[in-house]
């Protein structure tokens, strides 16, 4: 099964990269944060039905699209996404064991 933020996240992306627009100018017709569009497109963050419906309206494709998981091939940001989170359990560990030896 396919993270549907990820490909919300990367459906945003193509579509913003097709128009030639920064993550800025698309934040700014969406209503919404640069920080909080790039965790949008990151799949690291959900957004409310409206900031979607927002960011269709400023890309101007129906919101479908942007759920649609023939849009956007996920493979390789599936894979970044699956080594970031092993990464930060790793992490996450080390500091852990670090601080129980107090």
């Amino acid at each position: 099964m396919t993270d549907i933020l990820l490909v919300l996240g990367g459906n945003i992306r193509k579509f913003r990269k097709e128009f030639g627009w920064t993550q800025q100018f698309l934040a700014e017709k969406a209503g919404i944060s640069v920080p909080f569009m790039t965790q949008i497109e990151l799949g690291r963050k959900s957004a409310s039905l409206e900031v979607i419906q927002s960011i269709a309206v400023a890309l101007s494709v129906p919101y479908r699209q942007l759920f649609d998981e023939t849009e956007f091939s996920t493979i390789p940001v599936q894979h970044l996404a699956s080594l970031e989170r092993r990464l930060s359990d790793s992490i996450l560990n080390v500091i852990h064991e670090e601080f129980s030896n107090f």
